[in-house]
């Protein structure tokens, strides 16, 4: 009577490995654009309008019944306009970016509803409750991104941000430059929902899953400290270097006001969310040769 129940129990090591492919949405939290408030890299700062797209290439290995360890790859894609805010300071300052994202990362997975299929009752003729036919799960880990931000410029052109050095970088009391490169920390929760299969033939899923990345880095959108007057900007770097520095024209000399005016915020780090739809795939098991008798 027991061989069933411990059979079952040890299902999931018949096959631990699982490959995944999503497409989703995305939404940028950092300083640029947001709600009508005053900026933060939270939630309240959501702006729908800067909704863009995301890829996700991923391996799972399941090390126990309910837990996961998985290697992903994302591309992720990124904006902000102060043009879509209505707080008066961020509307004013009129910057912009886009930046594509690439991202990987190592996350474990813990599983905390596990799908269960068919009926209460298996007697012949008789229909019962079903079971709940979702996983739930949640997950956390670390990783790294690759990040160029951009703008357009006056003749429509996209420009990359990160070598005009807009807030004074390399200049007497500006700030350090930046690499392009950091360390992002994924969580977030996920349900999933088996299409059928087993292990010699291979096992199906689709799932959805809600995250968000919390990164060390506050120059994603090109914006982390204070006005470096575009006086000062394209007399170093050039009249473009000067536009995207200030395109509202108002701080042409950092030194008049007697201290340094705020283009960001460094005290928060950007942040990104992401939605993902993905196919899962488990591949069927190899059979192994028996002894024919």
């Amino acid at each position: 009577m027991l061989l069933p129940s411990v059979s079952e129990a040890q299902k999931w090591k018949r096959n631990r490995v699982e490959y995944s492919f999503g497409i989703g949405a995305t939404n940028f939290l950092g300083d640029l654009g947001g709600a009508d408030q005053v900026g933060t890299n939270g939630l309240r700062d959501f702006e729908i309008e800067m909704t863009r797209m995301g890829a996700v290439l991923g391996y799972r290995y399941q090390l126990g019944e309910s837990w996961f360890v998985r290697g992903n790859f994302d591309y992720v894609m990124v904006a902000g306009d102060d043009a879509l805010t209505a707080e008066p300071a961020r509307h004013r300052r009129k910057l912009s970016f886009r930046s594509h994202l690439l991202e990987l990362s190592a996350q474990g997975e813990y599983m905390l509803v596990k799908q269960k299929s068919g009926h209460m009752y298996r007697l012949r003729g008789v229909r019962g409750k079903s079971w709940f036919r979702f996983e739930v799960y949640v997950f956390g880990g670390i990783g790294g991104i690759w990040f160029n931000p951009q703008s357009r410029n006056k003749q429509g052109d996209w420009v990359t941000l990160k070598d005009l050095n807009t807030e004074g970088q390399g200049l007497p009391g500006g700030p350090k430059d930046y690499t392009g490169f950091t360390v992002v920390m994924p969580y977030g929760i996920g349900l999933r929902r088996n299409l059928g299969g087993n292990a010699r033939q291979g096992n199906w899923a689709i799932g959805l899953e809600l995250s968000m990345r919390k990164t060390f880095n506050d120059y994603i959108d090109d914006v982390s400290t204070s006005y470096y007057g575009s006086d000062f900007i394209r007399a170093a770097y050039g009249d473009e270097a000067a536009y995207f520095a200030d395109p509202s024209g108002v701080y042409t000399d950092h030194t008049k006001y007697g201290e340094p005016q705020q283009r960001g915020d460094k005290k928060d780090n950007d942040a990104y969310m992401m939605g993902i739809i993905s196919l899962n795939y488990k591949p069927a098991k190899r059979r192994r040769n028996l002894p024919k008798f």
